[in-house]
């Protein structure tokens, strides 16, 4: 029995000793910017110059993460909990900024991900890079449709094609003779959305007449306003940044021509309209996929409660009714709960998640909206929309959802 004894007090170091092993074989080796205590994230966008509006979307993740960093910080889906070590680049929304920022931040800083990438170019600029290096791109604040890193790459925001989709919709119900108009940001971003409202209303009675371009640079869109006035279009689409957008809306008004406006998210944000005069707003229609804060008390919404509190707490730099902050603070969000899911701490686990969202929901998406995603056949978290009118004072619906869950096309 000793002799037995001793054989096996021999063999259980060994038996450990090999399953010990075997689990080590198995666990998957953490990718850069990972450790047992913090995850290291990347943000570039335009903190400054002007289309500084635009990082109103770092500001809002950054409110997120800092909110859940003073709550203990991300329990995993490894069983570990993490504190995001959050690192903020401006690039003033010039793509070789963008691509330097990620440059440093992938190289120097060890990022384990980039979240929240603004703009169509500024992404384009990076698919290379990040292919090379695969390091994941979540949560793009970015319509564009044809990513050119499909691997390391995830959008958040409705594609310009599904908005595009949803003005055509309203057009062939209520204005289906209109006479349409564009103001449109050169890039493809407008390239994009055009193409798929042109799409959209072929074979109706909606005459495109008179397309003119912009950029975000632009000091003034007078000369493409007065070109758009003069075609006798009685329809504005208007897809352009913030302040050239702002400025359409102004004109639209105060020239006396009063066509029907359409304005993209991407120039419909609250603050937007202020700065062009609520008056002048009055009567545009955009999009939205968030629900609607109007307040900065306490709403009994308990998303947005959250909310409210934690960009208080972060004093950020815009207002609480900024659609663009709050599409960063939900874009914070979705990469929380992509954190918590993460099984493994390897970039490659976490696009499997990312590419995987099944009906997710999110604190600020509204009623009726959620993410969802399937790897090989669906990359766009986002597929529904909200329609609305201004009063003169707030967003009002029109309609119900308008769901294309699964059918984004370009």
């Amino acid at each position: 029995m000793r002799f037995i004894s001793v054989l096996k007090g021999c063999a259980m170091p060994l038996a450990v000793t090999a399953l010990l092993a075997a689990s080590n074989a198995n666990a998957a080796e953490p990718s850069p910017g990972i450790t047992d205590d913090t995850i290291k994230i990347g943000v570039t966008g335009p903190l400054t110059g002007p289309v500084a509006v635009v990082g109103g979307v770092a500001e809002g993740i950054r409110a997120r993460v800092e909110q859940a960093n003073a709550e203990g910080g991300v329990k995993m889906g490894d069983g570990k909990t993490r504190k995001i070590d959050l690192i903020v680049e401006d690039d003033g929304l010039d793509p070789q900024r963008t691509l330097a920022n990620v440059r440093k931040m992938v190289e120097k800083d060890q990022v384990f991900a980039l979240v929240g990438t603004a703009a169509t170019p500024n992404n384009l600029a990076i698919g290379r890079y990040i292919t090379q290096k695969k390091v994941p791109n979540v949560f793009m604040y970015s319509g564009v449709v044809s990513l050119n890193a499909p691997e390391w790459e995830v959008g958040f925001v409705p594609s310009f094609s599904t908005e595009a989709d949803s003005f055509a919709a309203y057009l062939q119900i209520n204005k289906p003779d209109a006479k349409v108009a564009f103001l449109y940001l050169n890039t493809e971003t407008g390239q994009t959305f055009m193409k798929a409202f042109d799409s959209a209303i072929d074979g109706t009675n909606i005459k495109v007449i008179e397309r003119q371009p912009v950029t975000s640079q632009d000091p003034t869109v007078e000369t493409q306003l007065n070109t758009l006035k003069a075609s006798g279009a009685d329809t504005l689409v208007i897809i352009a940044a913030p302040r050239q957008g702002g400025e359409a809306i102004r004109f639209q008004s105060e020239s006396g021509w009063k066509p029907l406006t359409l304005v993209t998210n991407l120039s419909s944000a609250y603050p937007v309209l202020q700065s062009v005069g609520l008056e002048n707003a009055k009567g545009i229609i955009t999009s939205d996929f968030l629900k609607p804060i109007t307040s900065d008390q306490k709403s009994g919404d308990e998303g947005v409660d959250h909310y409210l509190d934690a960009i208080k707490a972060a004093k950020v730099n815009f207002v609480f009714a900024n659609t663009i902050g709050q599409t960063g603070y939900a874009i914070g969000d979705a990469l929380i709960q992509s954190l918590e899911k993460l099984k493994d701490p390897t970039r490659e686990e976490l696009m499997k998640v990312v590419h995987n969202m099944n009906g997710w929901k999110n604190p600020l998406l509204q009623e009726g909206i959620a993410m969802t995603t399937k790897e090989g056949s669906d990359i766009y978290p986002v597929e529904a929309l909200q329609l609305y009118q201004f009063d003169g004072q707030e967003y009002v619906p029109l309609g119900g959802v308008l769901d294309f869950e699964g059918k984004t096309h370009e």
